[in-house]
């Protein structure tokens, strides 16, 4: 498990978070079964009623929610690398945004996703 990982795992449990980041094996370390980012994205999707904000906005919202999330987890982000990280999440927003409108990140995404069969119609009956 990564040490950023374990430490949001001991900061959540510390704090009675309601998001249990528990995480599984995987080739390249270990990947949180319950992401927060991808919750508190969630979330603003849900809950989204104002028609006239764009994506940008859409997307500062849901960094600043989750910069807010560590900070009451008492993760410290350093205010000169603050607008990198926020960067970097913009940028993992942006993309779940994109996978949960579309599906697919890329027009070549798509074409390599298998399509449903379709069902042949059998007749029924006698002649």
């Amino acid at each position: 498990m990564s040490d950023i990982n374990k430490t949001i795992k001991s900061k959540a449990t510390q704090s009675g978070s309601p998001e249990s980041i528990e995480a599984i094996p995987s080739i390249t370390g270990t990947i949180p079964t319950k992401d927060p980012l991808y919750s508190i994205f969630e979330q603003h999707l849900y809950n989204f009623q104002d028609s006239d904000v764009d994506r940008k906005t859409f997307i500062a919202q849901v960094v600043q929610a989750y910069l807010t999330y560590l900070r009451k987890l008492k993760i410290a982000v350093p205010k000169h690398y603050e607008p990198y990280i926020a960067e970097e999440l913009s940028i993992q927003v942006n993309t779940m945004l994109v996978k949960k409108i579309y599906g697919c990140l890329s027009i070549d995404e798509y074409r390599k996703t298998p399509k449903p069969r379709k069902l042949s119609r059998f007749r029924t009956g006698s002649k």
